[in-house]
Formats: C-alpha cells, sequence, structure tokens
C-alpha cells in the first residue's frame, strides 16, 4: 500500500504569511503578498531558501552575483521603492482606499468597492424622468427671463470657481437667440442649455423637469458635433456638461464625458499657444486666450480627478504649451484651483514619484492658502490623495512631522463642506470630503485624528439629511460601519490586554491614582539616594523628595 500524498508546500514562507499562517509560493515577492500589498520579507536566518536559476547566458558560478540566493528585502528597501503603475493607480483612488482599509479592519463585513460619496446624487438628480431621444430649441424650453435669472445663479455660484465662460458675450447671444426665437438651433445652444442647467441646479434643491430637458437638449447637440470638427463654443459646452455630471452624474458617465472633452480641446487646439512656425490645426484668432486657457486647465482638472477616482487612464494631450491664465478682477478662484494641476499631475501612475517628491509636495499644498470653500474642498481632496500615495510607501502619517499641519487642513476641509452645504451648493466634493476625511482619520489612528471623527460624521450626517439622496444615505451608512468594525476591533484588543493583566496585574498602581501610586513607590525606591546624600556633604541640604516630585511639574506642562 502506497504512502498518501503529502501536500506540497514552499520550503520557507515570507513573513507576512508566516504572521497570517496563510500559504506562502515563496517566491519574492509571493503571490499572496502581491495581492494584499503587504512587504513580503525572508527572515535572515533562514537556513533554506527558493533555488534561483540562472540565466540561458550567464555561466553557473556558484560565486556569480546573478546565481545568488534571493536577498532579504528590507522594509525601508520596500519603502524607498516607488510602487508600480497598477499599485499607484490604486493609491490615487479613494474608493480602493476604503477598501484596503475595511479590509484590513474586518475582512469578513468589509464594504463592497463603490463610489462612495463622489457627489451627493450620483445619477438620482436626471434618473427621476425619462431620457428624451431628440432635442428642443432652448427657447422652447425656458423663456428669456428664465434663462436671464439662471444665467444670475450660474455665475453668482458656479462661475468664480470654474471660470471659462466671457459673461457680455454670453447675454449678447442670450439677446440675439430669444429675438430670433422661431430660428433652428444653433450650436451655441449647447452653451445656453449648459448654462441653465448648472443655474437650476444651484438654485433648486429638488430635480426639475426643466433642468432635464436642457441637459438632455444639450446631450443631443454635443453628440452631433461628435463628427465635426469642434468650434471653441462646443468645446465650452462640452467642459459645461462634464462639469454638471461631475456635480450630479455617475462616475463612469462623468469620466466618459471628461475623455471626450479632452479630445475635443486637443481637436480645436485649445491646449497649445498659438505658433506662426507650425503647420497643424491651431485655435482661431477669435477666441480669446485668457479664456482658451481656461477651458484647458478647468477640462484638465476635471479629467484628472475622474481618472484618479476610478482608478482609470487620464487623457494627456502630446505637448501642451497652454499657460496659466491671469486672475479676473473681483471674485475669482479659477487661478487659484488650477494651481494645483502640477501637484495633482505629479500623481500620474504612469511617474515614479519618490517618498521624498511627494512628501515635499505635500508640504507645499498644505502651505497654501486658499480664499473660498471649493477652492479649500479641492486643495483638502489633493491633500488626502498624497496622503495616500504616501502610505502606498508604508509611510505612517501618525508619526510625521507635517501630523498638526494635516490635521488642520482636514478640519478647513470639514468646515468648507459646511459652507457650502449651508449655501445650498452642492459641489462634489461637499459630500466626498467628510466621508475621505473619515477614512483617514481611521487610518491615522491617532487620539488626535479620532478627536476629528465627530465633526466629520456630523458634516456628513447633516449632508445626508439635506440632499436625501441613496448616495447620502449609502455615505453615511457605510461611515459607520466602518467606525463600528474599528471600534470593535479596539475592543478586541483591548479585552486580550485586560486577559495579560489579569493574569499578570500591576502592582500599587490604582486608576484612579495611578500616577500618585507611581511616585510613593519611586520614593520608596529611592532610598538609596538618600542614604548617599547624607553621606556627601555638598549635598546635604538637597530634598530628595522635591526632586523626585518635580514630575509633577513637568505633567502639568508648566514648562
Amino acid at each position: 500500500m502506497s504512502d498518501p500524498p503529502k501536500r506540497k508546500r514552499s520550503r520557507v514562507a515570507c513573513d507576512p504569511c508566516r504572521n497570517l499562517k496563510r500559504k506562502c509560493d515563496g517566491a519574492a515577492p509571493c503571490t499572496p503578498c502581491l495581492r494584499f500589498e503587504y512587504d513580503c520579507t525572508y527572515q535572515q536566518t533562514a537556513t533554506r531558501r527558493k533555488r534561483t536559476h540562472p540565466e540561458p547566458d550567464a555561466a553557473p558560478s556558484p560565486a556569480s552575483p546573478s546565481v545568488a540566493r534571493p536577498s532579504v528585502v528590507h522594509p525601508s528597501a520596500v519603502a524607498a521603492t516607488p510602487p508600480g503603475p497598477v499599485s499607484s493607480l490604486e493609491a490615487n483612488s479613494g474608493p480602493a482606499f476604503v477598501r484596503r482599509l475595511a479590509l484590513a479592519i474586518d475582512p469578513n463585513n468589509a464594504p463592497r468597492m463603490h463610489m462612495f460619496a463622489w457627489n451627493v446624487f450620483l445619477g438620482a438628480r436626471d434618473a427621476v424622468y425619462t431620457p428624451e431621444s431628440t432635442h428642443q430649441p432652448v427657447t422652447d424650453i425656458i423663456s428669456q427671463r428664465e434663462m436671464e435669472a439662471l444665467t444670475d445663479a450660474y455665475f453668482q455660484k458656479f462661475d468664480f470657481v470654474y471660470g471659462f465662460i466671457d459673461r457680455r458675450d454670453l447675454e449678447r447671444h442670450i439677446g440675439t437667440r430669444w429675438q430670433n426665437s422661431s430660428a433652428n438651433s444653433t450650436q451655441y445652444d449647447a452653451v445656453l442649455c449648459g448654462v441653465a442647467a448648472i443655474g437650476s441646479l444651484f438654485s433648486n434643491l429638488q430635480p426639475t423637469a426643466t433642468e432635464h430637458r436642457l441637459v438632455q437638449s444639450a446631450r443631443a447637440l454635443l453628440q452631433q458635433s461628435l463628427t465635426q470638427i469642434p468650434t471653441t463654443s462646443i468645446v465650452t459646452a462640452w467642459v459645461l456638461r462634464t462639469s454638471y455630471l461631475k456635480l450630479t452624474g455617475t462616475p463612469h458617465e462623468a469620466w466618459m464625458a471628461s475623455c471626450t472633452t479632452m479630445h475635443m480641446v486637443e481637436a480645436a487646439g485649445l491646449h497649445c499657444e498659438p505658433r506662426t512656425d507650425s503647420v497643424l490645426p491651431l485655435p482661431s484668432h477669435d477666441v480669446d486666450p485668457e479664456l482658451r486657457r481656461r477651458i484647458f486647465g478647468v477640462a484638465q482638472h476635471l479629467n484628472i480627478w475622474m481618472s484618479y477616482d476610478l482608478g482609470r487612464s487620464r487623457v494627456s494631450l502630446h505637448k501642451a504649451t497652454t499657460l496659466l491664465p491671469s486672475p479676473r478682477p473681483g471674485r475669482d478662484i479659477t487661478v487659484e484651483l488650477l494651481e494645483l494641476l502640477p501637484y495633482s499631475a505629479m500623481l500620474d501612475p504612469e511617474r515614479a514619484s519618490t517618498a521624498a517628491e511627494l512628501e515635499s509636495a505635500l508640504l507645499s499644498v498644505l502651505d497654501r492658502t486658499h480664499t473660498a470653500p471649493p477652492s479649500q474642498m479641492a486643495q483638502c481632496n489633493l491633500v488626502l490623495c498624497i496622503c495616500r500615495r504616501l502610505q502606498s510607501f508604508n509611510i505612517s502619517l501618525s508619526g510625521s512631522s507635517y501630523h498638526d499641519k494635516l490635521l488642520t487642513q482636514i478640519r478647513s476641509g470639514i468646515r468648507a463642506a459646511e459652507t457650502l452645504l449651508e449655501a445650498r451648493m452642492p459641489w462634489h466634493h461637499m459630500a466626498n470630503v467628510p466621508f475621505s476625511v473619515i477614512c483617514v482619520l481611521l487610518a491615522m489612528d491617532t487620539l488626535s485624528s479620532l478627536a476629528q471623527l465627530p465633526d466629520a460624521m456630523q458634516s456628513l450626517s447633516r449632508i445626508a439629511q439635506t440632499y436625501s439622496t441613496e448616495a447620502t444615505r449609502e455615505a453615511l451608512e457605510t461611515a459607520s460601519l466602518l467606525i463600528y468594525l474599528y471600534q470593535k476591533r479596539k475592543e478586541k484588543c483591548t479585552a486580550r490586554l485586560n486577559e495579560v493583566l489579569r493574569l499578570y496585574p500591576v502592582r500599587n498602581v490604582t486608576e484612579a491614582g495611578g500616577a500618585d501610586a507611581t511616585r510613593s513607590q519611586a520614593s520608596e525606591d529611592m532610598g538609596w539616594l538618600n542614604d548617599l546624600v547624607a553621606e556627601i556633604p555638598n549635598l546635604q541640604d538637597f530634598d530628595v523628595d522635591q526632586f523626585l516630585n518635580l514630575g509633577s511639574v513637568f505633567d502639568g506642562n508648566v514648562i
């Protein structure tokens, strides 16, 4: 009778697999560590190591470095190595971070991978109406007075953040369009519908049938424009649609629109400064340089962050040379927002940024001053993304030199969300920032970070009450679940510590007066010092008890 077959196993298991009692294949790094993104390290004292095979061209010499046994991967070496494109892509994504955090807390009850709190609607605002297959002239949807009212709302609540439209030019088109309302729709109708739809979004807490008709009409016109070389008006309308979908739509639909917008920008030549020595198509000379730069900057900003959120590729235009626009007089933070683009582009997964570069960028962003809530939330969102990338290097945020600055930035983001909620301005980061902050605070796992959880949860709860959608309710419930799982894990740790202390209790220390008891015990143990002082003439007046009680001064933070 033959012996039963034995289970095959690796000769040596890595440290994480050994600690977690997981099956290891002995590779460097092994498959489980690659999957769960652990630091795959092997003990230096291991007597058996997996044999490596030499390259076909290499001489099989025992002393040859090319056939040496696999070396031990030190944690510091792993942290200094930039993550690959796939790991960086996941590190940029907030939803992926939430998923990994939940798996680390409780793998059995971790919520699924989902775009929690991406905006407050996630498609619900447009889902209550039936999509229409054809467009309508904007003059058939709203009157000129309604258009002017929605235009005012657009410029008061939206344009000062994403400013890429000349108001005087827009008002001139409004007057001309309603004077000739019987004419067929023109390409500029897509701009008018986009402006009116965003104005309606910022004016009405609940969706309206008029807003839906405006959105669908602009969508139909833009679909028709795909067969032609785009004009500046069409590109402007695409940026408006992308902005609206970022505020209200589903992630996939918005990302697709942002990619199309970037390609339309390239087709129109709006991503380059005009050159006289180029034979490539150039933007029309009637395009204002400042507007061209603003259109491209906002389109790029939207595409970058939607691609990061979804863990997908962004559209990087070849040889883009557009300069930063100049600030407008009055209320305008568009340039302030676009100044973050170099830091955002630095997080591109295809760019192997080092930990030192990321920390330098983080400090630069933390030191910036942003003057309006939407811009402050964009700053906070960028900070959180850089923190996620730093954690992919196994760098702890809790013990960093910028820990306090990070918490200050988090408080600023929460206050900005509260301000926008009170003003009924449903910017896409209004729900996303509080939810992401909660996850980062749990990951930091310090007393000072956990102390900010109540404010973040209160903000998210108020948003869910005001914008009562499935998206906000789901985000609030998921945040509560993460905190609950975190608490249960801490309770298990505390129970284990209590069991150890039950077997090995601390002597002469009470819970109420532990510090005093410790000092009393210390005084008794230091009796030999009194004897020593008595034997030294120069220390006859030295008060040992007073010296030992100096600890109370330090405990009181007097110094």
